[in-house]
């Protein structure tokens, strides 16, 4: 997707997104946002529940422990492998909730697909972009994984609002903001903050464009993008931040 066509659907919300030599040469000249440090600002330090979605070996969970040291966090990683280092970083920690569940749209049980660089396993397959993250992505096996819907995960253990739901799972995104109809409708979630693709590096991946519409329906806006990583001469991925509409 080029530029132009970004900013059509980006200009329907209120904003656009700038050329990459821009992008670039505006990360030169000044200081890099802490998207961690602005969650803090935005929320004014003050959030009791965390969902680490994707939490892998535990390192972002320890980091949102530091940075709101009186939340909950319930941390989600389904790759056996992964999981057992999550038990091991997070068992000194009180108030963290590990599951090896994968969340998705519904319960069930779904092919999950270990890839030569574990931060990219997925419920998705992979597919060739000719970015240099197609070797990171190549598939080495499949498995079997258990998943479950926010919806369903927070009723069954009386959650009732998160404060930042925190996503890195990999083209799962859109299914996993399905499952969390409920939550958003009733806006009981107050920050978002999740890799997001402009290139799909997986088959079937929603893309940027795809969450913000979603989301945009629940009445929550882009706050803004971190972290933007380049390929090809174009965005291909970064971070971003949703709030709820005031």
């Amino acid at each position: 997707m080029n530029k132009a066509m970004i900013n059509k659907i980006c200009g329907k919300f209120g904003f656009e997104v700038n050329g990459t030599s821009y992008m670039q040469a505006l990360r030169k000249s000044a200081v890099v946002p802490d998207a961690f440090l602005i969650q803090q600002e935005l929320l004014e330090r003050r959030a009791t529940v965390i969902f680490d979605l994707g939490a892998n070996n535990g390192k972002i969970t320890r980091k949102y422990r530091e940075i709101f040291p009186e939340a909950a966090v319930h941390s989600f990683e389904p790759f056996p492998e992964m999981f057992r280092e999550l038990a091991q970083t997070t068992a000194s920690l009180d108030k963290v909730f590990i599951s090896d569940k994968a969340i998705a749209d519904k319960r069930s049980k779904r092919t999950f697909y270990v890839n030569a660089g574990v931060d990219t396993n997925s419920l998705l397959e992979s597919q060739n972009t000719g970015l240099r993250s197609d070797e990171q992505v190549k598939n080495k096996s499949k498995i079997e994984v258990e998943t479950i819907s926010l919806d369903e995960y927070c009723r069954e253990n009386g959650v009732q609002h998160i404060d930042i739901l925190k996503m890195d799972i990999q083209g799962g995104e859109l299914d996993a903001l399905k499952g969390a109809s409920g939550l958003l409708s009733g806006k009981k979630i107050r920050l978002i903050y999740t890799e997001t693709n402009f290139i799909p590096q997986y088959v079937d991946q929603p893309l940027f464009q795809d969450l913000m519409v979603f989301l945009y329906r629940f009445g929550y806006r882009l706050q803004d993008i971190y972290n933007p990583i380049y390929g090809k001469g174009s965005l291909a991925w970064c971070d971003a931040i949703y709030l709820p509409a005031k």
